[in-house]
C-alpha cells in the first residue's frame, strides 16, 4: 500500500512514526509526559527514604500530569480529526481528497475479496 503523496511545491508526505514529535500541537503533552515520569521517579524515592508526605503529594502529581497528558492527547486528537472532516478527509493520506462512499466497496477490500457490513 502507497502512503505517499506529492504537494504542489514537489515535497513528499507519507506517515511515519515521527509525526506526533514534529506536530508543534503535541509538545505540551510530550512535556507532561516528561515531567509525569520524572515525577513517578522521585515519588519512588521520596518513598524509599521514607519522606511519606512527599511520596503522597508526588503520587498525586504523576497522576494529575498523566491525567492532563491523555487529555491534551485526546483533544488535539478531536481537532485533526474535525479539521480532517471539514476537508473532506476520512481518515484518508491528509494531501488526497476523498469522498465518502457509505457501504461501498473500496479498492483495498475488492483486492482483498471483503465485503462491507
Amino acid at each position: 500500500m502507497k502512503m505517499t503523496a506529492v504537494k504542489p511545491n514537489g515535497d513528499h508526505w507519507h506517515p511515519h512514526p515521527g509525526d506526533a514529535i514534529e506536530d508543534p500541537n503535541e509538545r505540551p503533552a510530550l512535556v507532561m509526559c516528561m515531567l509525569a515520569v520524572a515525577g513517578c521517579g522521585l515519588t519512588i524515592a521520596a518513598a524509599a527514604y521514607g519522606y511519606r508526605g512527599w511520596a503522597v503529594l508526588g503520587g498525586i502529581a504523576t497522576v494529575v500530569l498523566f491525567a492532563a497528558m491523555l487529555l491534551v492527547i485526546r483533544v488535539e486528537y478531536l481537532r485533526e480529526f474535525h479539521r480532517e472532516q471539514e476537508h473532506g478527509r476520512h481518515g484518508h493520506n491528509p494531501l488526497v481528497p476523498a469522498n465518502w462512499r457509505p457501504r461501498q466497496i473500496s479498492s483495498w477490500q475488492e483486492r482483498r475479496g471483503v465485503a462491507p457490513e
